[in-house]
């Protein structure tokens, strides 16, 4: 399935940002917003906006948005959703190749940042057009609970869906130097419509991670994880698995740190 993406050039704005005032922003993603598909597929919302809004959860779309209002509404600074792709390992079956978002925020005419919290980025991004290297950071992995190194490296966009004379920022896992994705510097104006919607109809399974970031180890840890297969409800603290059965069968202990735990990304009549 090929969706046409609304795309628009990111004006590179002087403005003065702080690599602080943006890791500071993700640890608050992190501790407080969870990536959720129960608002889309059990509760019936559209919009990344509302589900971020109603929720605290989303897909990466909603998790970008706290990131933008998060920047905008403490220290003023703008930003932009920008289209990604992902690596194999993590590709949805039905996507696009562009089936991702993260946010880009410019500090001046050839120099920005890029955070994705859906990878769960310790450090953003440092890019620099005029300074054109290959640099690295560190994600965290939730689901083993390891660092994991990303090298990435600015490059001319070879994707005809972006806008010409566009740049992209190639990336690829330390480990898995054959399996890379790339961020895409434009601003994308629909990516409910182009992605969102995508990503739901292809995991039609709903599924819920909380994670929280770790000062002692500085990095993000994994809380909870609901999800289903095959119709049983799969309940995971701290990367163990404590409950796989039907919902109708959750044990009160197990219900109640659903419902005390995890109630702000829940509908109360559907776990």
């Amino acid at each position: 399935m090929n969706t046409i993406m609304k795309l628009k050039p990111i004006v590179f704005i002087n403005q003065n940002v702080k690599e602080w005032q943006l890791e500071e922003a993700m640890r608050m993603c992190y501790n407080n917003i969870s990536f959720s598909t129960y608002p889309y597929i059990l509760y019936k919302l559209y919009s990344s906006y509302d589900t971020l809004n109603q929720f605290n959860s989303g897909n990466c779309i909603a998790l970008s948005l706290f990131i933008h209002t998060y920047l905008k509404s403490n220290y003023n600074i703008h930003s932009y959703i920008i289209p990604a792709s992902v690596p194999s390992i993590f590709r949805v079956e039905g996507t696009n190749n562009i089936c991702h978002v993260s946010v880009c925020i410019p500090v001046n005419s050839s120099k920005f940042y890029i955070i994705d919290p859906a990878f769960y980025f310790l450090k953003p991004m440092h890019c620099s057009v005029k300074n054109n290297i290959s640099r690295e950071i560190q994600s965290s992995n939730i689901h083993n609970n390891n660092k994991e190194k990303i090298k990435y490296i600015l490059q001319k966009s070879s994707y005809d869906a972006i806008l010409p004379n566009s740049m992209e920022c190639k990336c690829y896992f330390d480990h898995l130097p054959n399996d890379t994705w790339c961020y895409f510097l434009d601003e994308i104006l629909d990516p409910d419509e182009s992605i969102g919607s995508i990503y739901i109809k292809s995991k039609p399974n709903p599924f819920l991670c909380n994670t929280e970031y770790d000062d002692e180890l500085q990095c993000v840890k994994k809380k909870y994880h609901l999800k289903t297969e095959k119709s049983q409800l799969i309940v995971i603290k701290d990367c163990k698995e404590i409950f796989n059965g039907d919902s109708k069968n959750i044990p009160n202990e197990i219900k109640n740190i659903i419902q005390n735990k995890l109630y702000k990304y829940l509908s109360n009549y559907i776990i």
